[in-house]
């Protein structure tokens, strides 16, 4: 079932938990689907299955790089201008994961400012910072060629794209690498 957390006698998928608060004992939750089972003090209990495919049985192979490629999270916010992602591009991200108002929304600076780092060539990928739903590729992100990263924390769709762009930066395979894990 790839990567689990069980804490406090809950099992939660690793692609799916988020932790929601700094200090109490009870902070792992699956916001959208809740855990897969418990841990008590009889058995281990599972009540359902992740579907995505999960390490280690992953089409990445990182055991010769020195590093991941390069990918920048910006985020958000009334007003947010692009500056950052301009900065991320001239500092030589490869991707860039933008989270967004919810459900998927950029202003339009940072919009721009998206569209410029994909004609750069940087793969780029709208998310959310809402902490919970999933970001769907309507007309304008189609239109422009941003990528979405389904309901993945902003966090996780770094790191997914991350290992992704070492494989390939195609869209196509990328929005395929996205569905799969």
């Amino acid at each position: 079932m790839g990567v689990l957390v069980l804490l406090n006698d809950e099992i939660h998928a690793a692609r799916d938990v988020t932790k929601t608060s700094t200090t109490r004992m009870q902070t792992f939750r699956t916001a959208d689907f809740g855990a897969l089972g418990h841990a008590d003090g009889d058995a281990i209990a599972f009540y359902r299955r992740p579907l995505r495919r999960a390490a280690p049985d992953t089409e990445f192979d990182i055991t010769s790089l020195e590093a991941l490629p390069r990918v920048d999270i910006a985020t958000g916010y009334t007003g947010s201008d692009g500056t950052a992602i301009r900065a991320y591009v001239a500092a030589g991200a490869r991707g860039l994961i933008y989270a967004g108002f919810a459900p998927g929304m950029s202003t339009p600076d940072d919009f721009d400012a998206m569209t410029a780092a994909l004609a750069a060539g940087l793969v780029v990928m709208q998310c959310t910072r809402a902490g919970s739903g999933r970001v769907f590729q309507g007309k304008r992100l189609r239109e422009a060629g941003i990528l979405v990263t389904d309901n993945l924390t902003p966090q996780k769709a770094r790191l997914l794209l991350s290992l992704a762009l070492t494989v390939s930066a195609d869209p196509a395979e990328i929005k395929r690498v996205f569905a799969t894990y």
